[in-house]
């Protein structure tokens, strides 16, 4: 069946296909249809984060098919934007600061398994991520449990941050590490003529 039809039929519906979305209704019918289903999604999405996530600050946005484990553990300031397939695994508490970005397919996960030695099944261990003020994390980073990074910073998509990220570092690679340091307000104050 799928030979026949990506052989046979495949020309005939590609042609029906483009002779149907050439017409105008067609087209506004399906843009609308999108637009219901979207703003349906989205408005689940606003109702769905209002009552998982109950410490947050003012005007916090979250994408409608973020992963939230353990939502009561995870506290928000203002202004944070969760986006696209984004997953926050809160086993131990995790703080985001005001106007913190997280990227699609962000991953924030505080537990893992202790591998000290022991035979399978391992235990569980849990640390909390703490993330300052204005930090934009790219897409597809992991944050390990354990991990705070500094006001400012921004980690490079990516990377997987295993160590505390001072503020202001911009960080990226598996490990992450610091490759760059973003200048400070007051490096750009201008001086005084002398």
């Amino acid at each position: 069946m799928q030979i026949m039809f990506n052989g046979k039929f495949k020309p005939s519906i590609l042609r029906l296909e483009r002779s149907l979305f050439g017409l105008a209704l067609v087209r506004l019918a399906v843009v609308a249809v999108h637009f219901l289903v979207t703003r349906t999604f989205w408005l689940w999405g606003r109702i769905r984060f209002g009552a998982l996530v109950p410490n947050r600050g003012a005007a916090c946005v979250c994408h409608w098919n973020a992963d939230l484990k353990y939502p009561e553990n995870i506290h928000l300031g203002d202004n944070v934007v969760i986006g696209t397939n984004v997953s926050l695994g809160a086993h131990s508490p995790i703080h985001l600061g005001d106007r913190v970005r997280l990227s699609r397919d962000v991953m924030l996960e505080t537990a893992g398994l202790d591998f000290d030695g022991r035979k399978a099944p391992y235990a569980h261990t849990s640390k909390p991520i703490e993330i300052g003020d204005d930090v934009w994390i790219g897409s597809r980073a992991l944050v390990l449990g354990g991990v705070r990074i500094g006001a400012h910073a921004i980690v490079a998509a990516g990377s997987i941050v295993t160590k505390d990220v001072p503020a202001y570092a911009v960080v990226a690679g598996v490990p992450a590490r610091v490759v760059k340091m973003q200048s400070t307000a007051s490096d750009e104050t201008p001086h005084e003529p002398s």
